[in-house]
Order: structure tokens, then C-alpha cells, then sequence
């Protein structure tokens, strides 16, 4: 039995009509049953793209070359992930296999026959969730396998069972904390070669629209393996800038006419990782004019305001200048300073924050906006731990949090929590903003630690890029560590490798806002050292806004994440 063929089409013609064209050269093509689903227009679909739709409707009414075909049209637009999911659900059911293509998936003269043979070699071994038809074009002479094994899903023309799709769990919070309470993200991402969780993280999001990002955890979390090709038996002929999830590139590609299918052993490939990172290198180097085309195309959607921030945060020249001076004293340092509790400070943050929460902007820092969510990876991992710990209930003490940055940030991914408070703790100015403008049920704003415990208990204190603004920072984290919470949590903590703290200026260019800020740099093996008699040090990695950088010229410096647990 061949399993039934599904097709996803919207508003390329053209690419239909290719990937037709090159199935119908498959010999198995005249006796396979072919499902073709058709999308409708968006509400504001152009006279283009309605044009462009008909086209592929009429297109897909003429085709006739295969044994069976069965076309649905759908009167509204679902969207990618909407329409394949409702559509493999709807024939797997029905058939118990299938078989996988979108509109720029272009299969060779063997792919029936490699996908049909997989299918009937692995149906009976519950391990094997998914097969898989594409491949980098990998450096395949040191090894004899015609396929391998990797963990979870793919999805650039791909087979699978009905019992492996019930697997599938549409809910990608569920997901990723279920991933994130595990520790699995490296394994995930295999192995940190390919960055799933942060795919999985817009999804939740809403950044994108991607059901393979799901389809990919919920056969990982469930401990499936995919086969995949060692060369591709398909090309992606979708990066032309054509279609909606695809920008144009110029993707080195090499498929070949037929794989043999032999059944092997069960674990995931050693060589496909050590090709791929070689692969990756000699990409990135070779391919470099072509992704500064993407780049470019990129530009027009950033804040130019935040481009050029982004851009010179590069250069080391700004680096070293921002900061500047060794003062022996904070009274010293504060005769420069201007300090944070400026009016102009306060308002910029409100109007940029209140785009945010307005839903007119991505994600905010320091007063700047950005066009998509910078995330602290361990923080959020630990949110939802922590979580998961408290039968999905959060209560964080956010001291410093200014408006809510950090609440805003990460509010998304913590959508699927049945209890959270984000208590901050803030100058008198910034809590009295808050309170009028951003409080909610989930968002509460205290002059004082002390007025936030009498409400709540929290599980998590964060201090993101906060402590080294402090004359005193010692004070406060003996004060914290007399609280017991179980998380303490330093977000953009800035460190030196120095043996001793180092008080600078920090002049803020007015990308932010025009300020000279007191600002400590702290010895590192000091600071940890502060904590051990009470906590352990359970995560240290760079922030995600990490800046490296060199102060007068001689003193390294960076911005770490570190994570603290009770002992």
C-alpha cells in the first residue's frame, strides 16, 4: 500500500506546478493518492495575491496523473500551520501514513520510493516517529550510511504514522516548559547546533506562525527518532523571497535521484554532528556576501534609533569609552554623576514601555525599543523551573524592575501559569508611574522590600542590570540573604576578573537618554563568595546582552547571568 501524498498550496503557481510536474516523474506517482489543500486570501489580500490564488486553484482542478485526487479549498485564510495541521490530521486518520509536501518542496524521481520504503521498514518500530527527505549538503565521504537518526521531527517533505502524529501537542508553552523543567534545550537544539528553543519561544509568542517547531518537541519530549537522508532527496525552491516564512537565500543545496533504505541501528548520528559544525563554518564563511544581502533586507524593519545603537555596541572603540574612571569613592564618582532619578529618564521609559504594552512595539531596555524580544535564556528557564516547582505558580521580586521591562519581557512565555505576581521594587517616581500606568493583576509596584513581603511571599529575587547602580550593593545582598528565597538571580551583573571592585562612570549615550550614572564593576570571585555560606552557585553563563569589554585599556570586563539556589 502507498501511503497518500499531501499537498499544501496558497499563492505560487509557479512553484505548484513544479513540485507537480516533479512528483508526476516519480513511478509510484500514478497509483498514489494525492490530497491537495488550498488556503484562501486574507482579508487584505492584494489584486495580486487573489490572482495568484485562482491561478493555483485552476491549476490544481487540471492536474490529473495520479490515481486519486481530492482538493479542499478553503474560503478564509488559515495560515501555514493552521492549514497543515487540520489537513495531515484530517488524512491520517483516514489512511494511518502520509506523506508530506508544501508548494516549495521540489522532490526527485526517487522520493516516493525513499519515503514509501521508510515508511514500511519502520512502521512496526515505535521509535521512529518521523522520515525525513532533506539534508545540508554535508561532507558524506568518511561514512557509508544512506541514512541516520536524530532526535524528534523535520519538515521539508517528511512521512509519518498516525500513532506518532497523535503525539503531536499544538500547546508550545507546554512544550518548552516541559523541555526547560527537564534541562533538555541543548539536546533539543541538537546539541546547540540548530537554535529550536528560541524557534519555539516565538511561537509562543506569536513571532511566527511555525507548527515544525512543535511537530520537532513533541516527537523529542516523547523520545522518537527521525530518519533522515545522508544527501537530500528534495530541494527548497521557497527561498526566493516568494513566500511568506522564507526570505531570500541562496541555500547550497545538492539533491540526489534515489536513496536505498535499509534499516539501521537506533541511535542519533555522531558524524552528521561533527559534519554539520564543519559544514556551518565553511557557510558562514563561503556564503558571507549573501547573508549581508539578507541583512540588508533586514535593515528597514529595525528602529533606526536601535539599529544604530546595535550597530556601534559593536565597535570597540564605544565600548571602552563608555565607562571610564577608577574612583576611590562613591562621593567622588557622584560629583559627575547625574543620576537615575531624572524626570526626562522616567518619562522616556514610560512612552517606550507604553508601546510595548500597547502592542506598537516588541520589547523595550533602557528606553530604547526593538524589533524583536531579546531573551535571557536562563532566566526564563528558571521562571518556568520554578514554576513547575510550585504547581505552576510564580511570584518573583523584581528589585530594580523599573517599569516592568523584565515582566514584559518574559509575560508571553508565562501565559499557561495559573498564578504569577511580578512585585517591583523601585524608586518612589517610577512606582508611582507604574501604579498609574502599567498595574495590573499580575503587576504590582512597592516603594520597599518590606512592603512587598507583606503581600506577597516570592520564590525568585531578580536584580537585572540593577546591583552595580547602588552605593551601597553589599548592604542590600546581606539584606537578601536574610529573606531565604529559594532563587536569587543576577541578570547583566557587571564583573571584572579583577581582585577588587572597580567604581566607574558610565556616560549613557543618548540613544538611551544623556546620563553619567555611578557604576561598580565587581570582582567576580568576590561577589560569588558573598553567597556560598547560604546559596550555591548554580548557573553562570554571559548575558544575553553581554558587552565585553576593555576598561582604561587594561581591565576586562563583561555582563554575566548568574543564578543562585538555597542550600
Amino acid at each position: 500500500m502507498l501511503a497518500p501524498i499531501v499537498l499544501f498550496v496558497y499563492n505560487r503557481p509557479s512553484h505548484t506546478k513544479k513540485v507537480l510536474d516533479a512528483l508526476c516523474i516519480n513511478a509510484e506517482a500514478k497509483d498514489c493518492i494525492l490530497y491537495i489543500y488550498c488556503d484562501g486570501s486574507k482579508p487584505k489580500a492584494s489584486l495580486t495575491e487573489k490572482k495568484n490564488i485562482d491561478e493555483t486553484r485552476s491549476l490544481v482542478k487540471n492536474e490529473n496523473r495520479f490515481k486519486e485526487i481530492f482538493i479542499f479549498e478553503q474560503e478564509k485564510n488559515l495560515g501555514l500551520s493552521r492549514s497543515i495541521i487540520k489537513g495531515v490530521t484530517e488524512v491520517i486518520n483516514q489512511h494511518g501514513s502520509i506523506i508530506v509536501l508544501e508548494d516549495d518542496i521540489l522532490p526527485s524521481k526517487g522520493f516516493l520510493k525513499y519515503m514509501n520504503d521508510a515508511l514500511d521498514i519502520y512502521d512496526t518500530t515505535n521509535e521512529v516517529g518521523c522520515i525525513h527527505a532533506w539534508n545540508y549538503n554535508l561532507e558524506t565521504t568518511n561514512h557509508n550510511e544512506s541514512t541516520f537518526f536524530l532526535k524528534g521531527a523535520d519538515c521539508w517533505g517528511w512521512a509519518t504514522w498516525k500513532k506518532a502524529w497523535d503525539l503531536f501537542e499544538e500547546n508550545g508553552s507546554k512544550l518548552l516548559q516541559t523541555i526547560s523543567s527537564k534541562k533538555l534545550e541543548n539536546e533539543f537544539d541538537r546539541r546547540g547546533t540548530h537554535n529550536f528553543s528560541k524557534m519555539l519561544e516565538e511561537q509562543i509568542s506569536g513571532k511566527i506562525d511555525s507548527w515544525a517547531v512543535r511537530w520537532h518537541a513533541s516527537l523529542f519530549l516523547a523520545n522518537k527518532f527521525c530518519l533522515h537522508p545522508s544527501r537530500a532527496i528534495v530541494k527548497n525552491i521557497g527561498h526566493d523571497n516568494s513566500g511568506v516564512h522564507c526570505v531570500e537565500l541562496d541555500l547550497d543545496q545538492d539533491p540526489v535521484e534515489y536513496i536505498e533504505v535499509k534499516k539501521i541501528q537506533l541511535k542519533e548520528s555522531e558524524w552528521f554532528f561533527k559534519a554539520y559544525k564543519k559544514y556551518s563554518k565553511q557557510y558562514t564563511v563561503t556564503k558571507g556576501n549573501r547573508w549581508q544581502k539578507i541583512k540588508k533586507t533586514l535593515k528597514p524593519f529595525f528602529p533606526s534609533k536601535a539599529y544604530a545603537m546595535l550597530s556601534r555596541l559593536t565597535k570597540n572603540s564605544t565600548e571602552q569609552n563608555v565607562w571610564r574612571g577608577n574612583y576611590t569613592s562613591w562621593h567622588e564618582a557622584n560629583k559627575i554623576s547625574t543620576g537615575y532619578d531624572s524626570e526626562t529618564i522616567l518619562e522616556k521609559c514610560k512612552n517606550a514601555l507604553l508601546k510595548v504594552k500597547n502592542g506598537e512595539a516588541v520589547y523595550e531596555r533602557d528606553s530604547v525599543l526593538f524589533n524583536e524580544v531579546q531573551l535571557s535564556h536562563g532566566l526564563l528557564n528558571y521562571l518556568k523551573q520554578t514554576a513547575t516547582e510550585n504547581n505552576n505558580k510564580l511570584c518573583v521580586l523584581d528589585f530594580g524592575g523599573s517599569l516592568g521591562s523584565s515582566y514584559y519581557q518574559n509575560k508571553n512565555y508565562l501565559n499557561d501559569l495559573t498564578e504569577l505576581n511580578w512585585c517591583i521594587v523601585e524608586q518612589p517616581n517610577f512606582v508611582q508611574c507604574g501604579k498609574d500606568f502599567f498595574e495590573d493583576e499580575n503587576l504590582k509596584f512597592y516603594l520597599t522590600i518590606e512592603d512587598c513581603l507583606k503581600a506577597h511571599k516570592p520564590d525568585i529575587i531578580l536584580l537585572s542590570s540593577v546591583i552595580q547602580y547602588i552605593e551601597k550593593p553589599f548592604e542590600l545582598i546581606q539584606q537578601i540573604l536574610k529573606l531565604k528565597v529559594k532563587y536569587l538571580i543576577f541578570d547583566r551583573l557587571a564583573l571584572s576578573n579583577e581582585n577588587k571592585d572597580i567604581l566607574t562612570i558610565q556616560s549613557v549615550s543618548d540613544n538611551y537618554y544623556e546620563s553619567k550614572l555611578c557604576h561598580w564593576f565587581f570582582s567576580e570571585d568576590h561577589f560569588v563568595s558573598l553567597f556560598k555560606k547560604n546559596y550555591e552557585l548554580i548557573e553562570s553563563a554571559p548575558s544575553y546582552a553581554d558587552i565585553p569589554l576593555v576598561l582604561n585599556k587594561k581591565i576586562k570586563c563583561h555582563f554575566n547571568l548568574l543564578i543562585f539556589q538555597a542550600k
